[in-house]
């Protein structure tokens, strides 16, 4: 019989992971466990940036030609307005790797879950509920008393980190950033509008973007205990470079305030599982590093499932090491980013961003 990897959670991560073993291992099996249904309309999701160096990891996976049919929008500037009022350019042009893409996230998530089924995948709509380790055997409880056996479990349902929680390992908090987003309609002639736009305020920061389909995407990211302080339209009036942007966008009513926080499993690895995305490592969305690394550690996670599987445990432990070096490299490279910005020296948020104990201080206070 051959060996089955269960993979929990069925955004970009673990349908990379999914897609891997089909396409490089194919003699594994693959069950893809989510509550998300496979060809259901999807939620407003967010994360819509594509850098050019997710290219690479794309040819990997054998979907370029596909994801570059998709009419995702082509971007080759990136602007912002951190530590100055003034709006500052940074051009993809100049990097040598072309350009970058704002899509649908929900539609970018659907499309891999469609890629992962017509490579075989097998797909169980569910929720995991608890999972035991037995002679060396996994046992995944779900909704409707059902169940699944599997040799090895890729986790990566986010920062819920489901089986690391479930075993007591409590992942590490770095802050209490949220993300309030809202989504508008947009006239035709803005579809042609290019990149991001990044712009700071006193009690935290913007971030818009036109999506394909004449639609666009705002973003306030500030703490939890911060958001209530403030409303919407105060901080809008606080960022003239977005308000000026959003003046012409019509709300469609679609809303959401998602977790936006930097987080490290404290396990990335264990007997018979391994962490991918953002339940092993989630990023602040200022580092513009999470749909890259969701696909590269749902790669990589797949090779040491199916190594583990085999009871190899080689793989984990370099993968496990390579997670921690990343993320240490981040937080050094979020505190510069963060430091840039000095105009509001006695704002709560900035502060706490600031202070060489940010971490404590933040995770202080989280909801």
């Amino acid at each position: 019989m051959c060996a089955l990897v269960a993979i929990v959670g069925a955004g970009p991560a673990g349908c990379a992971a999914a897609i891997t073993l089909r396409r490089y291992v194919p003699e594994v099996d693959v069950m893809l466990i989510s509550m998300v249904a496979a060809n259901s309309a999807r939620v407003p999701a967010v994360g819509e940036s594509l850098s050019p160096g997710v290219l690479p990891l794309l040819d990997y996976l054998g979907l370029r030609q596909q994801f570059l049919r998709l009419g995702n929008l082509s971007s080759w500037s990136t602007a912002s307005a951190w530590g100055s009022q003034q709006v500052f350019a940074r051009d993809y042009l100049f990097v040598g790797l072309g350009s970058g893409w704002q899509i649908d996230r929900s539609k970018f998530d659907g499309w891999l879950i469609e890629v992962a089924q017509r490579a075989g995948v097998r797909w169980i709509q569910a929720r995991a509920k608890h999972a035991t380790y037995d002679n060396e055997r996994w046992t995944i409880e779900l909704d409707g008393e059902n169940r699944v056996e599997a040799d090895a479990i890729v986790d990566a349902t986010g920062r819920t980190s489901w089986l690391a929680r479930s075993r007591g390992v409590i992942p590490q908090r770095d802050d209490a950033l949220v993300a309030e987003a809202r989504w508008y309609a947009c006239a035709e002639s803005e579809s042609r509008v290019e990149g991001v736009l990044v712009e700071t305020t006193e009690y935290g920061w913007w971030y818009s973007s036109i999506l394909p389909d004449g639609r666009g995407v705002a973003m306030f990211m500030t703490d939890s205990d911060l958001r209530s302080k403030t409303s919407w339209d105060e901080r809008l009036a606080r960022a003239p470079a977005t308000s000026t942007r959003l003046t012409s966008w019509r709300p469609t009513g679609e809303d959401t305030v998602r977790a936006a926080h930097s987080q490290k499993s404290g396990m990335v690895v264990g007997k018979g599982w391994v962490s991918a995305g953002d339940a092993a490592v989630a990023f602040d969305p200022v580092s513009s590093l999470g749909i890259g690394f969701s696909l590269r550690s749902g790669i990589e996670a797949a090779r040491v499932a199916a190594a583990t599987a085999e009871k190899d445990d080689s793989l984990a432990i370099a993968f496990e090491a390579s997670v921690g070096g990343i993320y240490a490299d981040y937080r050094r490279r979020l505190r510069r980013i963060y430091c840039r910005e000095r105009r509001w020296p006695t704002a709560t948020f900035w502060t706490r961003r600031h202070s060489v104990d940010h971490c404590v201080v933040g995770a202080a206070h989280q909801e």
